[in-house]
């Protein structure tokens, strides 16, 4: 074996084989693999480029002879080894073998009718040939349809419309290696494929330019195409490559594509212009290598991304599929029942943190519409702003005089100057019935509320079974039914226990001397208002005191005075005093009414009904039936899983070099040095189990299910950054691990030796 061929096995082969492992995965929708797409003009000469990189014979001549993709996988045999072909297509994996270039042809061609439907349009759906000979070179190409200008006979007007959506697709992929063909004779100004190709790679950067029908170009004309040749003219950080393949004249005579081969040679080896140029930008075997070259190099560089890619995406689908996925198994009556106690179990646990407010699981951590007693926290402020909302306007000068009237309407026996204590009965028993109200709406509103945390819930941890969820969520309504009608009754209670005034808080009394005492201040305050007191001797002093004196006077007689109007002045004062007393106490009891009889009580009950259904074997059965689209979707997710776990281990078997970190000697994780990985949080967040060793953040375990592990994480790896951010201690690590949300995180490991 040459050294030649022994490059090629191991330099370019593991190479090419990865990304047909990562196509054959089914990825194309999710992640862009290198690729060499053939693009150009219809009868560009296209197919002609093609039969000389893989000596097949492929379909030619004018409109629209390729009429769907054609990818041609062409792999070196050993010497000695037979000529082979397996086609196949993107919509059938069954193959069919051709064992000459002359049946591989003719089987491409019977296959595109069949995909056309016998007709003159246009397939979407590719032809794959896996080509095998010693004469083959290492290299995977894209034989796109070409650019269709207008619609001929037995083609629809469609056909271009979809001609160009599909060109477009394979052009936008950023890992596409545009080979744009180029008729030589034709004005390189006027070439659709290189304005499509400068649109989405304005730079050329993957854009390599095949010149073809050099034998056609036009007498003087040649230095114009040598100057493209150059990259001078229409320039490509790629370049171009110039071929000359069979011609039709040729093909007709018999000319073999050996025979053609030496005809470029000796054509470009006895042109008087294209004899002096750089040999390396003329003929097909130029073009192989610098394919096979380019698309080997595009594969290394984009390993990286890639490999970063699949493992956001596994990560991501394992967060789903655990998010979807059973408790345990239902196959047995043994297995349901234990199934239902286990998932009761794990509903009640988190319901009773949503009670009681304690946050600490990531199910509820990262959903906080769950976080039920936080909502609740907001109807009782609502209720504390409704009750607040009712107040009378005690300190109105209205309600004072129109008080002063009520309370001469009920004058009993009362002598002058005494108030009736029936007077304060009737009207704070006429103010707190406006609590009514308040309370019933929020008893509605915390039930809601529940039924609603109850709901998303059960979503969240019986998101298989459709059944049990909706059978929970009927005994979880009728309990909290009962619970609301239980609350209502105790607040109708609270109601009409204030309404029979009662405390023996020091706060009353304080109050009321503090409305007393304000009302006083208040007093001299209006008595010194319009004085001009300039000190004991002056003029005015004397006027002071007469006119302080008399506006005192006419203020205690109708704050203090034996009269209608000092009673209600009084009485409005006992009754602020009492009302807000009563208010806040009344809040309070309210508060802790719905607390009690509506959550606190919920887990409990419904745990006990919920084993209820353990001994009946047909409701069991009925509620762990999955759901169809939920089964559908679970299996997707887990082909998409086992594709790209199978993807992320192909990247991982081939042999690369990874970047340096800084600060690092040793580079690969299998060989002890630093390297970054990518993870979705999950529910449970990472599922480390970490130790504080000699300074040292160091993985020591793994819950189940952890994303950490999952992702590649081993024990003994120790933890050096999080999102790219070094830590100064196992504290600040666990602290800055668990604030973290879920969705993404990189987390930089070195891996001991």
């Amino acid at each position: 074996m040459s050294n030649l061929e022994i490059d090629y096995e191991k330099e370019v082969r593991p190479w090419l084989e990865l990304a047909e492992d990562l196509r054959d995965l089914s990825l194309d929708n999710t992640l862009s693999v290198p690729q060499i797409c053939v693009m150009g003009d219809q009868s560009s000469g296209k197919s002609s480029v093609l039969e000389a990189l893989s000596g097949v014979p492929f379909p030619r001549g004018s409109g629209l002879v390729t009429r769907c993709p054609v990818r041609l996988v062409m792999r070196r045999a050993a010497a000695g080894m037979q000529w082979s072909a397996l086609v196949s297509t993107t919509s059938s994996a069954q193959t069919v073998a051709a064992e000459t270039p002359t049946e591989l042809a003719e089987l491409i061609s019977r296959l595109t009718e069949t995909l056309t439907r016998n007709t003159q349009g246009f397939s979407s759906e590719a032809i794959i040939v896996r080509l095998s000979s010693p004469e083959s070179p290492e290299l995977t190409v894209v034989d796109l349809p070409g650019i269709v200008r207008t619609a001929t006979v037995g083609q629809g007007l469609q056909v271009i419309a979809e001609v160009d959506k599909l060109i477009d697709e394979y052009l936008r992929q950023d890992r596409t290696i545009i080979l744009a063909v180029i008729p030589a004779n034709q004005d390189i100004a006027t070439v659709d494929i290189l304005e499509r190709a400068r649109l989405v790679d304005p730079t050329g950067e993957r854009t390599l330019g095949v010149l073809t029908k050099p034998d056609l170009i036009g007498p003087g004309n040649e230095e114009e195409v040598a100057a493209v040749l150059k990259n001078i003219r229409k320039p490509l950080k790629l370049g171009y490559v110039m071929v000359k393949n069979r011609s039709q004249a040729q093909i007709r005579n018999g000319t073999s594509p050996e025979a053609a081969k030496e005809d470029e040679e000796a054509f470009f080896v006895s042109h008087p212009i294209f004899s002096c140029l750089d040999q390396r930008l003329l003929g097909i075997k130029n073009l192989t290598y610098a394919l096979t070259k380019i698309l080997v190099s595009r594969i290394k560089e984009e390993l990286a991304p890639m490999k970063r890619r699949v493992e956001l995406m596994l990560s991501g689908v394992r967060a789903e599929v655990r998010a979807i996925s059973s408790y345990g198994s239902a196959s047995s009556a043994s297995d349901r029942q234990k199934l239902l106690v286990t998932l009761t179990q794990e509903f009640v646990r988190h319901l009773n943190d949503c009670v009681r407010g304690e946050y600490r699981d990531r199910l509820i951590v990262c959903n906080p519409n769950l976080r039920l007693y936080t909502r609740a926290l907001v109807i009782f402020q609502e209720l504390q702003s409704r009750v607040v909302a009712t107040a009378p306007p005690f300190r109105a000068h209205g309600f004072v005089t129109d008080l002063a009237r009520q309370m001469e309407a009920l004058r009993g026996r009362e002598l002058p100057g005494f108030m009736s204590a029936q007077s304060f009965y009737m009207f704070i028993q006429e103010f707190i019935d406006a609590w009514a109200a308040p309370a019933r709406m929020a008893a509605a509103q915390m039930r809601a509320l529940a039924n609603e945390v109850v709901h998303e819930m059960f979503k969240k941890i019986a998101i298989s079974y459709p059944n049990l969820r909706d059978s929970f969520q009927t005994v979880a309504s009728s309990i909290l039914e009962l619970s609301e009608d239980e609350a209502l009754k105790l607040l109708e209670g609270l109601v009409t226990r204030e309404k029979d005034p009662f405390t023996i808080n020091e706060f009353l009394q304080a109050h009321i001397n503090k409305l007393r005492y304000d009302r006083f201040e208040a007093s001299v305050d209006t008595a010194f208002k319009g004085t001009a007191y300039d000190g004991p001797g002056s003029g005015s002093w004397q006027a002071t005191k007469e006119h302080v004196g008399a506006s005192l006077r006419s203020w205690y007689r109708s704050a203090h005075g034996v009269s209608s109007s000092a009673n209600a002045e009084d009485m409005s004062a006992i009754l602020e005093a009492y009302w807000t007393l009563a208010s806040k106490r009344f809040i309070d009891n309210a508060c802790m009414c719905l607390d009690d009889r509506i959550l606190g009580t919920l887990c409990g009950k419904l745990q006990e009904k919920c084993y209820h259904f353990v001994h009946d074997e047909a409701q069991l059965e009925l509620f762990f039936t999955e759901d169809d689209a939920m089964v559908a979707k679970r299996s997707q997710l887990e082909d998409t899983r086992d594709r790209l776990i199978k993807a992320n281990a192909a990247m991982n078997n081939i042999q690369t070099t990874r970047r340096q970190l800084p600060g690092t000697d040793l580079l690969s994780p299998h060989q002890g040095g630093q390297f970054k990985m990518t993870v979705r949080i999950g529910a449970q967040g990472l599922g480390l189990q970490l130790a504080d060793e000699a300074n040292q953040v160091v993985t020591r375990g793994f819950r189940a299910g952890s994303p950490a592990q999952e992702g590649g994480v081993r024990l003994g790896d120790v933890l050096v950054e999080i999102n790219g951010m070094p830590f100064t201690s196992f504290n600040e690590a666990i602290a800055r691990l668990k604030s973290l949300n879920q969705g993404i995180v990189t987390l930089t490991l070195r891996r001991v030796a």
